[in-house]
């Protein structure tokens, strides 16, 4: 057991860019064959159950790991349950805990070291959780406040997260617009989030190279 986990750890950022790639592919071939499992939200929990255990030897507090650990069960209990606040609470907790491994996973990537292949999917997870995590706020915002953003009715996390990646790349498709003041405002910091990141990200990277060589 512990030569596959030790090997699993070696890899652990190529694995979770394969899960949150899988999460975000999954729910749209279910539903091309009839079936809707809210597939999504379940793949996106495990991806980030993932990113806890691959992380858990890194040099971060123990506490903020299991204050994580403590949002996803949280979550499960909501969403779940499916009481009161919780189809608003539920993937604000979701798109919170996400926020917070993409934060723990870009101190890794801008830290000091060798540019591998670990390091470089690490650092395409943090645009992914990024997406995901914004994508979450912005079905909380909808749950809270229906009408937040105007399209197809009714707007579940599948569109949120399609909306918010749409926003983080500035594609701008028009399908999905964000009509109140508070996704406004979100949807202006994920844009800008987007351009910043793969400008520093680069510039981040190429000069580790470059030291290195």
């Amino acid at each position: 057991m512990g030569s596959w986990f030790e090997a699993y750890l070696r890899r652990r950022y190529a694995w979770l860019l394969a899960l949150l790639i899988a999460a975000i592919g999954v729910e749209p071939a279910l539903e091309a064959m009839g079936l809707r499992a809210r597939a999504l939200e379940w793949m996106l929990a495990l991806a980030l159950l993932a990113a806890i255990v691959g992380s858990w030897r890194a040099r971060v507090s123990r506490v903020f790991l299991l204050g994580f650990g403590a949002a996803l069960v949280a979550w499960l209990a909501l969403h779940v349950a499916r009481f009161g606040p919780g189809p608003s609470l539920a993937p604000a907790l979701l798109g919170g805990a996400g926020l917070a491994m993409a934060a723990l996973l870009l101190a890794g990537v801008l830290a000091e070291g060798r540019v591998d292949a670990e390091r470089v999917c690490a650092a395409l997870c943090v645009y992914l959780l990024a997406g995901i995590a914004f994508g979450g706020f912005f079905a909380a915002l909808e749950a809270l406040a229906p009408g937040s953003l105007a399209g197809p009715a009714p707007i579940d996390l599948d569109d949120a997260v399609y909306f918010s990646f749409v926003t983080l790349a500035t594609l701008g498709y028009g399908d999905i617009t964000p009509a109140a003041s508070a996704p406004r405002a979100l949807a202006v910091l994920e844009a800008v989030f987007g351009q910043l990141y793969l400008a520093v990200l680069i510039a981040r990277l190429v000069s580790l190279y470059a030291r290195e060589r």
